[in-house]
């Protein structure tokens, strides 16, 4: 007689299916990001307008995160996941066939709100799916997985780009998130025609013990952990993001017991809890992670048409190469929790914020040594502050959702990347690449005002 305990092959289908569709969805979110030059200079376009390529995707994935994750429970997360990949790249397939600008915002857009369902459902999906013990490190391998997806969708669709035209890179990269997306379905198929709500009740039989974290197993709570996705994450979620997991035993704000902090204080007096949470200085945290990922995703999104440029005139392959800088950012998030045992949070995210002023300020050299040194102090500075947030962003505080708290940061989170990009191409636009690094130098520092001014607000720790 079965016990209800996942089998180990259970278990390690349900995360190999979840990693897999992490890099499936991510590796087509950025695809657009390092081929701008050529979008624009294809149909005619100014620069503004190509960025809205880049635009179009995140704003839908900030608007359809916190809906997906309250469908999720009614249609199945396993459904979800399944339709959200494969959307994702038969919408990426026409993509090199779009005949107008237009037409290809318009696919870009549908992009992100297939993209968003994936990152809305997976780790609840997998809280449902896996006993406690395997749960960490399958979200641990998830967000791996959107690492990957992020990294290889800017590095891949150039590096293809060099060899089959734009059009080609896109292509590649599409058949590249559908084969994932195709052996996603598959590895789920036991679970895709199965509701949620009996899912549930078969996971949680004689598996889960009574005192296991609700947050993990409550199904309409989804996106209580997707603050990761950061993932980066990040993510990160796409290598922008961290999970607030990875540093929760440091956060300056979370309550050192572990489920005190999800369950809001149960048993004492606690304030109403608001829709939008915004006490204990969270707008200050939503607005941190707004600003830096403007710096981080705007500075990125035209570095790519800087060096193609006077005096480089780089190729789309060699451009794509500049995105492995973002692996500055895996190696800040590693040895973020341990800095965060020796100093607090505040001092961490405002030498982040001097480290990344001192990165944009090296890009204006034009040296190709110098540039890739300042965008790795950018990233490495963008990450320590972005990493600080996301984790503050789901501490637990009296009357404040937690698991809330980090859907809106999360949402915030891909709206800067949204503006960043479109604001950094009209800013490129009209003064070049100065332009640029004073919209980031400007963000920078509001971030570290807001960071100093606000430092006994929402990073004192409670007793």
């Amino acid at each position: 007689m079965s016990t209800g305990e996942p089998s180990p092959t259970s278990t390690r289908r349900t995360v190999a299916a979840v990693f897999l569709a992490g890099v499936s969805v991510f590796l087509v979110l950025y695809e657009t990001q390092g081929l701008l030059p050529a979008i624009r200079d294809a149909y005619g376009i100014d620069g503004p307008t190509a960025s809205l390529t880049v635009s179009a995707t995140n704003v839908a994935m900030a608007c359809f995160l916190i809906p997906f994750s309250m469908l999720a429970p009614r249609i199945g997360h396993a459904r979800q996941i399944g339709a959200g990949v494969i959307v994702a790249a038969i919408l990426a397939l026409v993509l090199p066939f779009t005949p107008t600008p237009e037409l290809l915002i318009v696919v870009r857009f549908l992009q992100g709100l297939a993209i968003a369902s994936v990152p809305a459902t997976a780790m609840a999906y997998l809280s449902l799916r896996l006993p406690p013990a395997a749960l960490p490190g399958a979200i641990g391998v998830y967000i791996a997985g959107n690492t990957i997806g992020g990294l290889c969708s800017r590095l891949l669709t150039g590096l293809a780009s060099e060899f089959l035209g734009w059009h080609g890179g896109l292509a590649f990269t599409a058949v590249v998130s559908l084969i994932f997306g195709l052996i996603v379905v598959w590895l789920l198929r036991h679970d895709l025609f199965s509701t949620a709500r009996s899912r549930a009740v078969l996971d949680t039989d004689d598996s889960i013990p009574s005192d296991t974290n609700p947050t993990l197993t409550e199904a309409a709570d989804p996106d209580a952990v997707t603050a990761g996705d950061d993932s980066a994450s990040n993510a990160l979620a796409d290598g922008d993001g961290v999970p607030a997991a990875t540093d929760g035993s440091v956060d300056d704000d979370a309550d050192s017991s572990g489920d005190a902090a999800d369950d809001g204080g149960a048993g004492s007096a606690q304030p109403p809890r608001r829709a939008i949470p915004l006490r204990g200085g969270l707008w200050r945290i939503y607005l941190t992670g707004f600003l830096c990922m403007i710096v981080f995703g705007g500075s990125f999104t035209m570095l790519g048409t800087r060096l193609q440029q006077d005096p480089w005139h780089l190729s789309e392959g060699a451009v794509a190469l500049f995105f492995l800088i973002y692996l500055v950012g895996t190696v800040v998030t590693t040895y973020y929790g341990r800095l965060a045992t020796k100093y607090p949070r505040t001092r961490i995210t405002l030498a982040g914020m001097v480290i990344a002023l001192a990165g944009a300020g090296l890009t204006l050299v034009d040296s190709l040594v110098v540039i890739i040194i300042g965008m790795s102090l950018l990233t490495a500075g963008f990450f320590l502050g972005h990493t600080g947030a996301s984790a503050a962003a789901s501490a637990a505080r009296p009357g404040v959702d937690s698991t809330r708290s980090a859907a809106i940061y999360l949402t915030v989170y891909y709206l800067g990347t949204s503006l960043g990009a479109w604001l950094s191409a009209v800013l490129f636009a009209d003064f070049a690449w100065p332009g640029v690094v004073a919209m980031c130098a400007s963000s920078l520092i509001v971030v570290f005002v807001l960071t100093l001014t606000g430092a006994p607000i929402g990073f004192r720790k409670r007793s």
